[in-house]
């Protein structure tokens, strides 16, 4: 699948550039259509004609066609290059949700946003819109930092063969596709992670059920070697390649360390269902690398994803 058509969530009160640009790198690289997309809301305009209905519809109106004035402002970059671009606003309180919906809407193929930084508490308490994203978006969405590309453009696919969900496969298939879509279009080189955590000693309670660990540490090393060989097959890579890192640390430490070594700009993963529970006690990897992550998150469903959020 090619990438025909962009999603670009323009917040307003950030600073947009980099989100522009690295947006129009991808236009110019894929040929794709890009759309402008900012959801309105001042709740102080709301409180102020609580009482006027006609008024308060005027002024949301106002505030819309200011918003609109200045994507207007922003779309010359992509028109002079002779890229399709168009800009959309609407008025809604819950920002996170109407992206999506404009996602169901709009069709795109992959949908950018800019992210600061979040605490794990507040992502729990309040439900934060990134984190909304993250979970219910139906289309790769790409997470940007304000970090710039680099000129080669090093994206790295994570991948796992040992995924908790339905068709582990599947989804490494979808990162695995997905990183070298990113890679074709930025014009970059494509790596590939696996981190895994071999059995520490300390998690044997019982010795006597354990009388080689070593052996048993190989065993485990052994099974995840073949299979992701196994994963890489079709794309004419295997762990002997120079491109393919396997890492044995828990699966967000080997991430975070390997960005930074491999000076990674898009880092490709996978999110998977889980429950509210497991979300709270453990926190999934995307979850748990977001915040501490020195390069852009590209984030993708496994197939058959199906965002509970409605049009």
């Amino acid at each position: 699948m090619d990438i025909r058509k962009i999603l670009v969530n323009v917040e307003q009160g950030r600073d947009c550039s980099l989100l522009l640009e690295k947006a129009l790198r991808l236009a110019e690289g894929s040929g794709a259509k890009v759309e402008l997309f900012r959801c309105c809301y001042n709740s102080s305009l709301r409180n102020s004609y609580l009482l006027d209905k006609e008024s308060l519809i005027r002024a949301e109106h106002g505030y819309m066609h200011q918003a609109e004035a200045e994507l207007e402002q922003l779309l010359e970059p992509f028109e002079s290059l002779g890229i399709e671009v168009d800009l959309d606003v609407c008025w809604q309180r819950h920002h996170a949700e109407h992206i999506i919906r404009k996602v169901l809407r709009f069709e795109p193929d992959i949908v950018l946003h800019q992210v600061a930084q979040h605490s794990r508490l507040g992502h729990y308490i309040f439900d934060q819109s990134d984190w909304l994203l993250i979970r219910e978006c139906p289309v790769p969405l790409l997470l940007l930092k304000q970090k710039a590309w680099s000129d080669g453009g090093h994206v790295a696919a994570a991948v796992d063969p040992f995924h908790e969900c339905d068709s582990p496969a599947g989804m490494d298939t979808t990162i695995l596709e997905w990183a070298r879509r990113m890679v074709q279009t930025i014009e970059g080189d494509l790596k590939v992670v696996h981190s895994f955590n071999v059995l520490p000693h300390s998690a044997i309670f019982d010795e006597h059920l354990v009388t080689d660990f070593d052996g048993m540490q190989r065993k485990v090393r052994e099974e995840h070697i073949t299979a992701l060989d196994h994963l890489l097959q079709p794309f004419g890579l295997s762990t002997e390649s120079a491109a393919v890192c396997l890492k044995e640390k828990e699966a967000y430490q080997g991430l975070l360390e390997y960005v930074d070594e491999a000076h990674i700009d898009i880092l490709v993963v996978g999110a998977v269902a889980r429950g509210l529970l497991d979300r709270i006690l453990v926190g999934s990897t995307v979850e748990r690398i977001l915040d501490q992550l020195h390069s852009d998150l590209l984030v993708v469903k496994p197939p058959g994803f199906e965002s509970s959020i409605k049009e």
